[in-house]
Parts: structure tokens; C-alpha cells; sequence
């Protein structure tokens, strides 16, 4: 028998090395979560971000068990996750999500219709793309929203929160902080002041015709929110948009907030008939029934009877139309984003009530921007 000397031994245990590292290395890093940890402390421990590690493992909050296994790792393309479905999710919209297809996740689990339920779990296998889209849009987001700070003699928590803008809970949260004990020389995670959005406008000109975004100091002369949106013609969910990190009842002389300038000129409606608008013709109407809700349509859409849509026979998708009802006038616009085979117009159940119909056989006119 031929014997292999034993430098050869040693090339060949260093190539199977070489080997099992490698497989290592192409596979998603994981942590058992040990007595005492949290997601702060793991992220540092990987130098990730704490958003990556909840996006990465589908959490909610910062709750942890002993002897939990954490993907620490961008996730390999063929790991699968457990998606827990929400309230008003959709199909749809968690194909978006993952950046697959409604009929993958169909396949995947088993499911013959859209129907889902609150709480249910979906088994997902996220494609490496969307992954890495993900990741790196976590990154961005933290590096604009977070920036840090280092605690200093004589500081305190509260000092510290509202030096920049937060609450004590916010901050210890933020931290996952248990007491208010900090100290000299330990490193805080704090809220940046948000950068204004970039403006719509070419110059330094007061404003545009489209608004322009800016920063403004809050001054005593602002005595509540409704003060500041009623001088800058906004409403509450537009300041929110714009202002996320602003509690909603927080709002003192000195804060800066991102606010939208109103506008100095204003255009034409494009969809009125003094613009151009082509006439149709009048054309029968009916409306989805209520058991077509969550259906596919055919720009790969799910029917939402709350949005103003219709479908049609040829107009061409994603088209925004008038209708009028021809018994009382009254008009909407709405989208197409479906296909009809029948005749006329088929409206979403929002559209239907807008206009509301009296006659047996109701009709409508159809206007069209030229």
C-alpha cells in the first residue's frame, strides 16, 4: 500500500479548511441572544445597525428571549422569513415589500385565494436584490434620522433630550436604557435635527409656483400647531410627513421644523373642460360587488372600493378621466387600472357613491384631457 507523506496531509486539510470557511462565509451569520443582551448591544458586538437586525428578523420592537437565534448577517438569498401580516396588508403589498410576486407567495404557502388574516404568518424567500435595496436604505435612513453624542460632566439625561429635541423616555428607548444613570465619556445615540427636504425651486425666491420646503424656528408669536399650519396653509398629516420626529404634543418657542411654503402662482386645472377636455360621449355604468374586493386588476393592482378607480374596455390604463353623472351633474375624476369586457364604464364602490346614481340604468359622460 502506497503511503501519502505527511506534507501532502497538510495541503489537503488546508484546502478542506480553506473549504468549510468559505461555505461559512456564503451562509447568514447568526447570535444566540445571551442573558443581559440587547439589540443595541448586538449591533455594536456586529458594528450593524439595530434597524438592520429587526428588518433582518421581521421584529416589531426591542423584546429579546434567552436562547433567541438572530440572523446578524445580510440574509443569503435562498433564507426564508416568517412575515407576520398586519392590519390593511395586502398581497400586493407584501410582494412590494420582498420584491416578489403575488403568485410566489401564493406557492410558497399553500394559499388558493388573496384572503388574509391578521396575525397569520407567510413564509417569504426575498430575492438578494431587494435585500441589499433594503439594507442599504435602512443605512441611509438611520445616517440622516441618528447621529451621536458623548456624555460630558454635568450632563443628565434630561439635558441631553432636550438639547436635541426628544423626551427622556425617547432617549432612554432610543438607547434601550434602563435607568437614568449614565456616564462621563459614554456614547448616546440622539435624534439629528431633520434637513430641510430639497427645495422645489431654482432660486432663493420666497417661494415658487409649486411651494417651496424650509426651515422654520418656532417663534412665541405661534401660540399652537393649528397657528403654524393656518400660516403656512397645511394641514396636520402634511406637518406630520414632513416632521416625523416632532411629538405630537411638543411644540415649543425655538423648535425647527421642516415646513411647505404656500405658493406664490397657481395654474389651471389640466382635467377642466376649459383646458381642452374631450368629450366621449355617454357610456352605461355599473360597480364592482363587494365580494371583488382585494382582486387583482389588471395593471397588477388590488381593487380597493375606497379609491376612485374604473375600468374599461380600451382607455388606456393609468388614464385619468372626468365622469359626470347625466341625472344630477355631479362629476369626479377617477383612474383606470382595469380591464372591462363589458360595456361602459365599471367603477370602484368610492366612485359609485361620489356621483351618486338614482336612475335604474344610470350613465355618465366621459371627458378626456387632449
Amino acid at each position: 500500500m502506497r503511503m501519502i507523506k505527511p506534507y501532502k496531509i497538510l495541503v489537503l486539510l488546508f484546502i478542506l479548511l480553506v473549504g468549510l470557511t468559505t461555505l461559512t462565509v456564503a451562509q447568514s451569520q447568526t447570535h444566540t441572544v445571551k442573558q443581559g443582551e440587547t439589540l443595541f448591544s448586538i449591533a455594536q458586538q456586529y458594528d450593524i445597525e439595530v434597524e438592520q437586525i429587526r428588518e433582518w428578523n421581521n421584529l416589531r420592537g426591542n423584546e429579546l428571549s434567552v436562547g433567541q437565534t438572530l440572523l446578524v448577517s445580510t440574509p443569503s438569498s435562498d433564507s426564508a422569513i416568517t412575515h407576520t401580516v398586519q392590519r390593511q396588508e395586502t398581497l400586493f403589498s407584501i410582494s412590494k415589500q420582498y420584491n416578489v410576486s403575488i403568485a410566489e407567495i401564493k406557492s410558497w404557502n399553500n394559499l388558493s385565494n388573496n384572503n388574509l388574516q391578521v396575525g397569520q404568518e407567510l413564509t417569504i424567500y426575498p430575492s438578494e436584490s431587494n435585500n441589499q435595496e433594503q439594507q442599504s436604505l435602512v443605512v441611509k435612513k438611520e445616517a440622516q434620522r441618528n447621529s451621536y453624542y458623548t456624555v460630558k460632566s454635568g450632563d443628565s439625561l434630561y439635558k441631553i433630550a432636550k438639547q436635541h429635541d426628544m423626551t427622556v423616555e425617547g432617549l432612554k428607548s432610543l438607547n434601550n436604557l434602563t435607568s437614568n444613570t449614565i456616564r462621563v465619556g459614554q456614547q448616546l445615540t440622539v435624534r439629528s435635527k431633520p434637513a430641510p427636504p430639497p427645495s422645489v425651486a431654482d432660486n432663493d425666491i420666497e417661494s415658487s409656483p409649486q411651494g417651496k420646503f424650509m426651515v422654520h424656528t418656532v417663534s412665541g408669536n405661534t401660540k399652537s400647531l393649528q397657528d403654524l399650519l393656518n400660516k403656512f396653509r397645511m394641514d396636520e398629516q402634511e406637518f406630520r410627513a414632513l416632521n416625523p420626529s416632532v411629538e405630537k404634543n411638543r411644540f415649543e418657542e425655538g423648535n425647527e421644523v421642516t415646513v411647505l411654503a404656500p405658493p406664490t402662482r397657481t395654474y389651471k386645472n389640466p382635467y377642466l373642460k376649459s383646458s381642452s377636455m374631450q368629450d366621449l360621449g355617454s357610456t352605461p355604468v355599473s360597480q364592482y360587488g363587494k365580494s371583488e374586493r382585494g382582486n387583482p386588476t389588471t395593471n397588477g393592482e388590488l381593487y380597493n372600493p375606497n379609491d376612485l378607480t374604473a375600468a374599461h374596455s380600451n382607455i388606456s390604463l393609468g388614464s385619468i378621466i372626468y365622469i359626470e353623472n347625466n341625472d344630477n351633474n355631479r362629476g369626479a375624476y377617477v383612474r383606470i387600472n382595469d380591464r372591462h369586457s363589458g360595456n361602459g364604464l365599471k367603477l370602484s364602490s368610492a366612485a359609485w357613491r361620489t356621483l351618486n346614481f338614482s336612475s335604474n340604468l344610470p350613465t355618465v359622460t366621459i371627458y378626456q384631457n387632449q
